[in-house]
């Protein structure tokens, strides 16, 4: 969870699954932009599912946010593109 020296930080993706927000700050990670989990993770009572409040929010510095939602951007175009198209299989 962000600290309060990184109050300033944004969002530049939610999900409503902690895992799905591990990987995006993974991928984010490993192009060296800083990066924080805020979410419903670490023992909630309750589920995840439930609007706003069972959202994982993925935060960076707001120096870094343009670049990182480019990534995130580019990565969404490149997996959709990855995916075979079920059309073409008939």
């Amino acid at each position: 969870m962000a600290d309060n020296k990184n109050e300033d930080w944004v969002e530049v993706a939610s999900t409503g699954q902690d895992e799905e927000a591990a990987l995006i700050a993974g991928l984010l990670k490993s192009e060296d932009i800083p990066v924080e989990v805020e979410g419903p993770s670490g023992g909630s009572p309750w589920p995840e599912n439930i609007g706003a409040f069972g959202l994982s929010r993925v935060m960076v510095p707001p120096d870094r946010a343009a670049e990182a939602r480019a990534l995130l951007e580019r990565r969404e175009r490149e997996y959709h593109h990855e995916k075979p198209d079920p059309a073409e299989g008939e």
